[in-house]
């Protein structure tokens, strides 16, 4: 008799937001209320030992993956912070989670090389870095809160956003044709341009998001209990 195993996760997606968010949902709890309490899940059937067990299993495959792929992931995967009831007089209810926060400060500096020849703001390059990965700000709030010019964040935002993201490359145009046209007395043999562009898109340039996205779901793809 063959043993099937469950499937807990839909996607390798899935899969990462529950490992990358286990450790915090377990943080300051008792041992005991930790083996004993269910944890939130993505997946089904996680808590307790399993639940451990689950996340240390996709962490450890993912930490076969380079340094740039791993913060590429924790910066789209990872919760950006976690409740906090500390009960002090200055809590906000939510501590900035360190991992993300690693993620973020190893790829604005990673982003460096990528603006060679432009003055680079530190703030600025953070800010472009987080928002090509998901956070929700536009260029012009940013160039305030890092008083540049709106020009300024804007070309350093192609840049990142390319680096991170990806460019599809430009769809081709056809060649140009030449035809006879009546030109007064004679007939000449002049170019036509033709506007029409070719139909078919020419393959796009990959980010680093995408690489680091394709290469994590080949390695998960692996694991018995995640869909590939």
């Amino acid at each position: 008799m063959t043993e099937t195993t469950e499937m807990l996760f839909r996607t390798p997606q899935d899969a990462m937001r529950y490992a990358f968010s286990y450790a915090m949902q377990q943080r300051d709890r008792p041992l005991a209320d930790r083996l004993a309490a269910p944890a939130a899940r993505t997946g089904k059937g996680l808590h307790g030992n399993d639940g451990a067990g689950q996340a240390g299993m996709i962490r450890r495959e993912l930490d076969q993956l380079s340094d740039i792929d791993r913060a590429v992931l924790v910066a789209l995967f990872a919760p950006h912070s976690y409740p906090c009831s500390c009960g002090a007089a200055c809590c906000s209810r939510h501590t900035p989670n360190p991992e993300y926060a690693a993620a973020i400060t190893f790829l604005a500096e990673k982003a460096l090389s990528q603006l060679s020849g432009h003055l680079s703001n530190y703030q600025l390059r953070r800010g472009l870095v987080e928002k090509a990965l998901g956070t929700k700000i536009t260029i012009k709030d940013l160039a305030a809160k890092c008083e540049v010019t709106e020009k300024t964040a804007d070309a350093h935002w192609r840049i990142v956003r390319d680096w991170i993201g990806g460019t599809p490359k430009k769809k081709s145009k056809k060649a140009a044709k030449r035809e006879r046209v009546n030109a007064g007395d004679g007939v000449a043999d002049v170019a036509r341009v033709d506007e029409e562009e070719d139909s078919k898109t020419l393959t796009a340039v990959d980010g680093i998001a995408s690489k680091a996205r394709k290469n994590a779901d080949e390695l998960l793809s692996a694991l018995s209990f995640i869909r590939a």
